[in-house]
């Protein structure tokens, strides 16, 4: 028997396909996508993808957690590198929500699989690992980008100093964060606080892209990874 929970991510999953379907034809129809492109090739192949996962969600639930997780990074290259002189920001905050749904799945996965069934702090560390390895895989995915499209910048002066220091604080996080929480979230919250002031004080920075926006996943990983530790301390 599938728990309310799975039918919710399958419900809410099917939704968002439906309109992946219907976003899909409309482009097509109104000229906007073209299968006789890479951009059209590309779009098409992580449609296929998408669905897959989506096929998998009602069968194998740690198969579609993996999928969509893939689809979720295919999609933020897609939107950086080949749509880099359009919009593609709006592609990447429409897909972080199946990157969501993907790490819940792997996590009914783990809570179904595992014997004896982990405890409610075992949980919480599966589901974080998970979705901050998926944010360094995205985080990686943006630095390649930054470093390759093309514009003239000197990470030796300010405010682009910030931009490899962030970058150092994020990996010493991602790294305590295997065997010392506590302290991979005071990091995380000391990345996100690095983050705001230069959004603030540097509009070269702020111009640079929605930064605040996309470091918010990391801000929130910090705040968890500190209310656990409180939370848990005691067991």
């Amino acid at each position: 028997m599938k728990s309310k929970s799975t039918k919710t991510l399958q419900i809410i999953t099917g939704v968002y396909s439906a309109l992946y379907v219907i976003g899909i034809v409309s482009s097509f129809y109104e000229g906007e996508l073209s299968f006789l492109n890479l951009i059209g090739n590309v779009f098409l192949l992580l449609f296929l993808i998408f669905m897959t996962g989506f096929a998998f969600s009602w069968i194998r639930e740690k198969m579609a957690g993996i999928i969509f997780m893939v689809w979720n990074s295919g999609v933020w290259i897609y939107a950086l590198f080949l749509f880099r002189e359009r919009d593609g920001g709006m592609f990447c905050i429409m897909a972080v929500p199946i990157l969501v749904i993907g790490a819940l799945l792997l996590l009914r996965w783990y809570k179904t699989t595992e014997v004896p069934v982990p405890s409610e702090q075992q949980q919480w560390k599966f589901i974080l690992r998970a979705l901050l390895i998926n944010y360094a895989v995205l985080y990686a995915i943006m630095v390649i980008s930054e470093l390759t499209n093309g514009k003239p910048i000197d990470y030796f002066s300010l405010p682009f100093v910030l931009f490899p220091m962030l970058l150092l604080i994020f990996i010493v996080g991602f790294v305590l964060s295997w065997k010392r929480e506590f302290q991979a979230g005071i990091i995380f919250l000391l990345w996100y606080a690095i983050m705001l002031f230069g959004s603030i004080s540097y509009f070269e920075f702020r111009d640079s892209g929605p930064w605040i926006l996309f470091g918010v996943p990391v801000l929130l990983q910090g705040l968890f990874y500190v209310k656990n530790h409180f939370s848990f301390k005691s067991l």
